[in-house]
């Protein structure tokens, strides 16, 4: 009841501020046909024909010319906000009324034998449009004024931030038009920045092109620019990485437009969100299109299973499945809480196209249970433990579910028909230094292995880090940002490979038209990135500067972390495929039994929870220079902690000697 009182007073309003534009205009053409009377007949008498039948021409005129404006709409515009498209409105507006009332003359002259004079017409409709664009125009040309004022009297820096906008275009025009009417936004416009030739030294509402990206610096400088306004809206990330590595050395926020479907809604906006950069968008090479002819093959109309499918990975995994037109979605995770919420995302767009089935890998019943039910044409494997140091304080759960789940998972799916399988692998696999490395490494060989005598097709795919997977360092870096720091780095040296969730989530599913025999695949990841420079782009992007506003504390590697990532080993040599972003490597020969026979020896003390043994077994099957490299480093560090510690107790007890010494002394003595 009450939201219905409220939608009608605001009804109410509304028309009532219509009714009284309406009738200021009804009133400023009058006043406006009268001046331009008075203008025409000032040295003439009025002719008696044209007094005659005087009413009903002022009458037409003032009609037309309010018909008009209705009809184009000028009376539900915020003109407080209007920018070009209401001003252009307004002008059509009077141009129409121009010609009715050319057509009305002639009428007029043929019917009546009334002469309209055109320069009265003329007069009338300049005088008119006057008073009424100003009555409307008033914030524009106010906030214009004031802005020219501080601009040439120099008293740009009072709220607002001197801004210089990289980008000339429609949209960069659009942002100053509404920078200059809407002083509290916060950003006083001084300078464009364009690498158009033919735009530099020009001006545009009065602010100069000062040159390319190679006047950055000088420009910024010279106006003692405070933020820098990247107003371009289609950039690739290449482009946009160039552009940020270039201002990102000024030290001053740098803003993106904000991301609208149609650009001239922002000039209606009460307040303008400049959004910051997202790491995503700087990360990486330009991503790879998708290949709709292996996207069908993989997913489309078939039934697709996604083990983990509550994880980072493996919600997009289906995200993405739904989106290509899978004909049914299976999501299987022993997560619950990730469940729900998935299933709260997808229940109100894709009902009836998915189900969600809570369970482990490590359980094959209810593997078997689930495969015989739904029956998927393809299972995408995701599930899996991923997190280094924790898997370091529990190696024998890293085998149960890392490799023997996947083991599960692999002949379940080969008993029930399952025409494909994609095992989700990492970058770690390769020389792991990590037992989480060396587990998912394990679960690619069982690929190998069962690839070249299951009549399943079957493909592991490698790839690095994924921005804003859960529990990865970006977020981690951001909680530290907000904190107020220090974002701690384990070291300085290290770097990763990084991808976009969505990006080798796509690249994945494609890979699954190519599966074939155990293959392992690996997709194209573009330079690896230092983890401290990733630090420092992202404080800044969050403007603030490092090592200044935020610190950057080392903290050393932790057990299992190596400075690099391989995507291959040294040995195995990579091919192309048919898709551009996705490499096919060529794997060492697997002897079988022996895989088999280590396996079984591996499950035992994984399984009776021996994690000496367990650990020992998977790097004996996994042989890893990293990993020799890091026991050793790890027993370093041991043993001379433990000298320490017997170094300390020595001291403690020779001071502890010398402290009876004295006393037995002082009793000696008496005193």
């Amino acid at each position: 009841m009450k939201r219905k009182k409220e939608k009608t007073k605001h009804a109410s309003n509304k028309l009532r501020s219509v009714i009284t534009v309406i009738v200021l205009d009804v009133v400023f053409a009058f006043g406006s046909y009268w001046a331009a009377r008075a203008i025409m007949f000032y040295r003439a008498p009025v002719p008696q024909g044209y007094r005659d039948l005087e009413w009903l021409a002022m009458l037409a005129m003032v009609i037309i010319t309010v018909s008009m404006l209705v009809f184009f709409d000028c009376y539900n515009s915020v003109w407080k906000y209007a920018g070009r498209v209401e001003f252009f409105k307004f002008i059509l507006a009077y141009f129409a009324s121009f010609g009715i009332i050319m057509l009305f003359k002639v009428i007029m002259n043929v019917a009546f034998d009334f002469q309209l004079w055109s320069p009265l017409a003329l007069m009338y409709l300049l005088f008119s449009a006057i008073c009424s664009g100003v009555t409307r125009f008033i914030n524009g040309i106010m906030n214009y004024i004031l802005y020219v004022r501080r601009l040439v009297g120099g008293k740009g820096d009072y709220a607002a931030r001197r801004t210089v906008v990289i980008g000339a275009g429609y949209m960069g025009s659009l942002i100053i038009n509404r920078f200059i009417n809407n002083p509290q936004d916060g950003y006083f416009p001084v300078a464009f920045i364009d690498d158009d030739p033919d735009k530099q030294d020009k001006k545009i509402y009065g602010i100069k092109v000062e040159g390319g990206m190679d006047k950055l610096g000088e420009t910024v400088a010279k106006y003692r620019a405070q933020a820098i306004v990247i107003a371009i809206m289609k950039l690739s990330k290449s482009q946009l990485r160039s552009i940020y590595e270039r201002c990102s050395k000024f030290n001053i926020p740098i803003k993106v437009m904000p991301e609208m479907t149609n650009a001239s809604d922002m000039s209606k906006q009460p307040t303008l969100s400049l959004r910051d950069l997202k790491i995503e968008e700087l990360l990486g090479r330009d991503e790879f299109r998708v290949r709709d002819e292996l996207m069908n093959s993989a997913v489309k109309d078939k039934v697709v299973m996604v083990t983990g499918g509550a994880g980072s990975i493996g919600s997009e995994l289906c995200r993405q499945a739904l989106k290509y037109g899978c004909r049914h979605l299976v999501v299987f995770d022993m997560h619950e809480n990730g469940m729900f919420f998935l299933n709260e995302e997808f229940k109100s767009q894709f009902a009836g196209r998915y189900s969600l089935v809570i369970g482990t890998v490590r359980e094959r019943d209810k593997l078997r249970e689930t495969l015989a039910l739904y029956s998927p044409e393809i299972v995408f494997h995701a599930a899996a433990y991923k997190h280094v140091p924790m898997m370091e304080i529990a190696p024998t759960e890293a085998i149960k579910n890392n490799v023997f789940g996947t083991l599960n998972t692999i002949e379940e799916c080969e008993s029930a028909g399952v025409k494909r399988f994609v095992l989700v692998s990492t970058d770690k696999a390769v020389n792991p230094a990590n037992v989480m490395g060396a587990s998912k490494r394990l679960a690619e060989m069982v690929i190998q292995t069962r690839g070249k005598v299951f009549n399943m097709q079957m493909a592991a795919v490698r790839f690095g880090n994924v921005l804003g997977s859960n529990g990865s360092v970006i977020p981690i870096f951001l909680k530290q940002i907000k904190e107020g720091g220090p974002i701690t780095l384990t070291d300085r040296n290290i770097k990763r490979y990084f991808m976009t969730i969505p990006e080798a989530v796509r690249l994945v599913m494609q890979t699954a038209a190519l599966a074939s025999g155990g293959e392992v695949f690996v997709l194209d990841m573009g330079e690896p990135v230092y983890i401290y420079d990733l630090a420092c782009d992202l404080i800044r992007i969050n403007g603030l500067v490092p090592e200044k506003d935020i610190a950057i504390k080392v903290t050393g590697l932790r057990p299992g972390e190596k400075l690099f990532e391989e995507l291959r080993y040294d040995k195995e040599t990579v091919d192309k495929t048919m898709h551009e972003g996705i490499f096919v490597t060529r794997l060492e020969k697997i002897d079988n039994e022996k895989f088999d026979a280590q396996l079984k020896k591996l499950k035992e003390s994984a399984f009776s929870e021996d994690e000496r043994t367990t650990e020992k077994t998977i790097f004996e099957i996994v042989p890893s220079e990293f990993r020799d490299k890091a026991a050793a480093e790890l027993l370093a560090t041991q043993n001379a902690e433990i000298a320490a510690r017997t170094s300390r107790r020595a001291v403690g007890e020779a001071e502890f000697l010398q402290k009876e010494e004295s006393v037995e002394k002082i009793a000696a003595t008496g005193k």
